[in-house]
């Protein structure tokens, strides 16, 4: 039988904490890359222009004010779009790069990535599962 539950169920504390925790370190490490330039910062293994940085830079924290905006709403219906952006990205990425590292076509690093990566989208899967599955029909 399947559960039924209010779609604007608010998030339990820990959630909201740990999404904050998220929003944070994207936020810090977005405008890292952001201005990165300015700041003489090279957040990358490898050489990467300037306007790339700000490309990159600015979808970080784009992701960092969204997570901060779950937080501050806390329910479901408000996080669902931004958990589904995290769950494609985090499946893409951990897909090819696991890809370009079993060819060699990527740097070493990226294992840490890889790690980083997992650690993130294993909880991401869950809340989406969990709340997917309880969703009314």
């Amino acid at each position: 039988m399947k559960q039924t539950q209010s779609k604007d169920q608010s998030f339990s504390k820990s959630l909201r904490q740990a999404i904050a925790f998220t929003a944070l370190i994207d936020l810090v490490l977005g405008l890292a890359f952001l201005f990165g330039p300015e700041l003489n910062l090279n957040l990358w293994p490898t050489p990467v222009g300037v306007e790339l940085k700000r490309f990159i830079g600015s979808i970080i924290v784009a992701n960092g004010v969204g997570a901060a905006m779950i937080v501050l709403r806390g329910t479901w219906v408000n996080a669902r779009v931004l958990i589904m952006v995290a769950l494609v990205y985090g499946v893409a990425i951990m897909v090819t790069l696991l890809y370009d590292l079993a060819r060699g076509a990527a740097d070493s690093f990226f294992w840490i990535y890889v790690a980083v990566d997992a650690v993130f989208l294993v909880p991401i899967l869950i809340i989406y599962w969990s709340h997917e599955r309880l969703r009314p029909s």
